[in-house]
């Protein structure tokens, strides 16, 4: 087995390794192999020379403890079907997790086609989604006309919904930091599918929150709201409202914390939380360091991280006087796995919960207590797929 990053003569084998692993329309991976592919970001299986299995390390900027940091969100892991069985997704995994390291990044994200697969390599799900299916009446009690609503131009409002967008996701965590060049590629892709876009307004013209719609088959499917106050996110539930002639129902992936099930006219609808993004830890000691860098110097904590992919993570990672270092010689507080880890860092749940699930092991409740400090439950928000 042959390992390593795709060469410039790779790509349209790689793309046809795509077109066959996944269920995309030519259209979306054309574009998506010109506007997204990067050879430099690839990492390849060779057979014989030929690429058999290949992944991509897609760079964003992700909103991340209250600072932005680099990552990589892992894409595209593909195998042709006469090379399966012989573990080259896991090797390709094995080396994109130290290329991540290599690069300086923190933080891993993927969207997975199987938790279980991922999970055995320190992935861990850190995102859910509320999925809802409901009637458009069942929007009356929350549906309220505001301001002025208009269709959305998916060259020219650009920077009009990255402002909306920004607001939007500056009180959540775990967001993708979304350019420009990010919105262009959201935009057109939707455009692929048909899908439409409307801004609401208020009355000195400026856009408070925005729809990305779809409408097919009697369904108002919504791909994406956001919006700055209560009066725009009731104005575009109005409008999904007055779809009501012609869709029979209407379907939406919220964010996990949208509090609009609750207020339905008919709540007993369809509201399911779903899985969504998964996240893994590529580096304890930078994790640590930073999230420890506003703590007390007073804290004293151990933890013993147990990482079976990434040897740089295995082992006693001690918090003393303001530092965060390995060490052989003192008896942890606390034992996780790196998947718990991922998940507490991500804010996803807190020691306290790991703990009486049993997933984080201690010497006493103290320790836990202080992990409480390090470790603080966020409000994860995610919405790209790749």
């Amino acid at each position: 087995m042959e390992i390593g990053f795709a060469k410039p003569e790779d790509k349209d084998k790689i793309m046809a390794i795509w077109q066959y692993c996944f269920e995309d329309s030519e259209t979306f991976v054309s574009w998506y192999f010109d506007a997204k592919y990067n050879a430099s970001n690839t990492l390849v299986a060779y057979e014989d020379g030929l690429p058999v299995s290949s992944l991509q390390l897609v760079p964003y900027r992700l909103g991340f403890h209250n600072r932005e940091i680099d990552i990589s969100y892992v894409e595209g892991v593909d195998t042709l079907p006469e090379a399966r069985g012989k573990g080259y997704a896991a090797a390709l995994l094995k080396k994109a997790i130290c290329e991540m390291k290599e690069r300086g990044h923190l933080i891993s994200l993927l969207l997975p086609f199987r938790y279980a697969f991922y999970r055995r390599y320190g992935w861990e799900t850190c995102y859910y989604q509320k999925s809802y299916t409901f009637e458009p009446n069942d929007l009356k009690p929350l549906a309220t006309p505001y301001g002025n609503l208009r269709p959305m131009d998916f060259n020219s409002d650009v920077d009009v919904i990255m402002q909306i967008y920004g607001e939007f996701s500056s009180h959540r965590h775990g967001y993708i930091v979304r350019t420009a060049e990010d919105w262009r590629c959201i935009l057109y892709d939707l455009s692929l599918e048909e899908k439409k876009g409307y801004i609401v307004e208020d009355e000195k013209g400026t856009g408070q929150g925005y729809i990305l719609y779809g409408l097919k088959h009697k369904t108002f499917e919504i791909f994406e709201m956001g919006y700055g106050n209560k009066d725009a996110y009731r104005g575009l539930l109005w409008f999904a409202y007055a779809h009501s002639a012609q869709a029979d129902r209407i379907t939406w992936k919220a964010p996990a914390d949208d509090m609009t099930f609750a207020f339905l006219a008919n709540p007993s609808g369809g509201v399911i939380l779903k899985p969504f993004v998964m996240a893994r830890v590529i580096d304890v000691m930078k994790l640590l360091r930073m999230l420890c860098k506003d703590v007390s110097k007073s804290l004293e904590l151990s933890i013993d991280v147990k990482d079976p992919i990434a040897d740089w993570n295995n082992g006693i990672f001690r918090v003393y006087d303001g530092e965060v270092m390995s060490s052989r010689d003192v008896k942890p507080d606390l034992s996780c796995s790196i998947n718990t880890l991922t998940q507490m860092a991500m804010g996803f749940i807190s020691p306290v919960q790991a703990h009486q699930m049993g997933l984080l092991h201690a010497g006493d409740v103290y320790a836990v207590e202080k992990a409480e400090i390090v470790f603080k439950v966020k409000n994860n928000f995610i919405n790209e797929c790749y």
